[in-house]
């Protein structure tokens, strides 16, 4: 679901649509990546084209746990009609770098 970059603390989600399905997979990966230890996460949505309700949910939900736990997460590179969605739900400033 999400691969390693060559930046610092950043993982490039591979699907293009994450929707109930995937995430689960999201979630685990994500649990994974912060057992590791980092203080910070990025998840690149370059690839990303579609996004349901519940991986929105559960993005909100890692991000208010990894904060209680010092640890930051943030979406780049979202692509305008995703940041259009986050903007209308007041989301934009609490998910984007």
């Amino acid at each position: 679901m999400v691969a390693k970059t060559a930046e610092e603390n950043c993982y490039r989600i591979e699907s293009n649509q994450l929707d109930v399905y995937s995430a689960a997979g999201l979630e685990e990966d994500m649990t994974s990546i912060f057992q590791k230890g980092v203080t910070s996460l990025y998840l690149d949505f370059s690839n990303v084209e579609e996004v349901s309700s519940s991986v929105l949910g559960l993005l909100l939900y890692k991000k208010m746990i990894y904060r209680k736990q010092g640890v930051s997460l943030y979406l780049i590179n979202v692509n305008p009609q995703i940041q259009k969605i986050l903007k209308i739900l007041n989301l934009n400033g609490y998910l984007l770098l």
